[in-house]
């Protein structure tokens, strides 16, 4: 297993949370609601104890698992986490991009429940970015313990939708522990769900104080192979 153990502030520049109201972009947080408090303008950043293991052999899985929780990943370049890249929303479909409902800083991040996280195009921050004509270096793991790597595969060619899976991965050439391994990996890109979309493995452990649902829980398959979505009632 690989253990990931830290305070969960990124070793970058982050927005100042809670915004101060003489903040250029303080409507745009006080504008969202969030639970706990007043609005998304006043939720502080604080250090917290990240504890994540994950496995460090994981195995390819044909079927995808969905995510249980909204921590999805680590990433090991800054000391952060990956939340899964959807936000509550009022409407028929009560999720939608995150890039469009919720408001984040500079490095695509912002705290949920006082933990800093990731969404969107979250590498724009990472100290190492790799060679423009090479395929991106290893950003950090998804909680099944697949490596999560940069918007470019083979060559530098930028990495679409089109090329990955529907968990935002495929099988190539990595460089994995050391050695050249062809082997499957998740890529972050700048396309919507931008990241990991559902796990190829079988995730790893969180403690309890990283598990954030959102109201929200796994979906369930009955004997008539039907899918159900779980919703519980809840502000954001």
């Amino acid at each position: 297993m690989r253990h990931f153990k830290g305070n969960g502030i990124p070793n970058h520049e982050t927005g100042i949370f809670p915004m101060p109201a003489n903040q250029p972009a303080y409507s745009y947080y006080a504008a969202v609601p969030a639970q706990g408090y007043l609005n998304a303008a006043e939720i502080p950043m604080n250090p917290y104890d990240l504890d994540i293991t994950v496995p460090a052999n994981p195995v390819y899985s044909p079927t995808p698992g969905c995510f249980s929780e909204v921590v999805i990943g680590v990433v090991t370049q800054t000391g952060a986490v990956w939340h899964a890249n959807l936000a509550l929303a009022t409407g028929p479909d009560p999720y939608v991009d995150p890039i469009a409902a919720l408001p984040i800083d500079k490095c695509w991040g912002h705290p949920y429940a006082g933990q800093y996280h990731y969404h969107g195009y979250t590498w724009k921050c990472f100290p190492n970015q790799g060679e423009a004509k090479e395929h991106s270096p290893l950003f950090g793991y998804a909680l099944d313990g697949f490596g999560v790597y940069g918007p470019r595969g083979d060559g530098g060619k930028l990495v679409k939708n089109e090329d990955l899976d529907e968990c935002h991965g495929h099988l190539g050439l990595i460089e994995w522990n050391g050695q050249r391994r062809y082997m499957y990996h998740y890529h972050v890109n700048n396309e919507f769900p931008y990241g990991p979309g559902c796990y190829r493995g079988t995730p790893g452990n969180v403690p309890s104080n990283m598990k954030h649902s959102h109201f929200y829980e796994a979906p369930t398959t009955d004997s008539e192979d039907n899918v159900h979505h779980h919703y519980s009632d809840g502000p954001i």
